[in-house]
């Protein structure tokens, strides 16, 4: 039995690492950074409550694919599932920078949360944040030094 399950076993485990996905993670291109590549800008969003403006700016390891959307959504709180708004953009395959716009979006509590996806179709490909929401004050700024995706 045992001469039988070790052969078995190494095979397994074997042909397990052959059809592992290779860079699981997405493309280059759906990739959302924290920072651009020098790593001296932040990807950020910021909110302003008078106008109603959600700006977001975020980076990409590669250049945009022309396939791939990238969407701003926006929420009021932490947890929330009804949107305030969202916005999206198709990559144009020149830039590693995408900007989006929201408009018309309002809180009373005056803060909102903020994340941006990438998605190719229906299938989501990269989250940042990865969970939970980066808070915007309806003054333009976020807690903690403004912090970004």
């Amino acid at each position: 039995m045992r001469k039988f399950f070790i052969p078995w076993l190494t095979a397994a485990l074997l042909l397990g690492l052959l059809v592992a996905p290779v860079g699981a993670k997405g493309p280059k291109c759906a990739d959302i950074q924290s920072t651009n590549a020098a790593g001296n800008q932040l990807s950020r969003a910021s909110w302003d409550g008078l106008s109603g403006d959600v700006n977001g700016f975020f980076f990409l390891e590669g250049v945009s694919c022309e396939k791939v959307t990238y969407t701003l959504i926006i929420v009021d709180d932490e947890g929330a599932t009804a949107l305030l708004g969202q916005a999206s953009i198709v990559g144009d395959g020149v830039n590693s920078e995408v900007a989006i716009l929201v408009t018309g979006v309002s809180a009373e509590d005056g803060d909102v949360c903020a994340w941006v996806v990438s998605s190719r179709g229906k299938q989501s490909i990269d989250r940042a944040p990865s969970d939970g929401c980066v808070i915007l004050l309806d003054d333009g700024s976020s807690p903690g030094g403004g912090k970004g995706f």
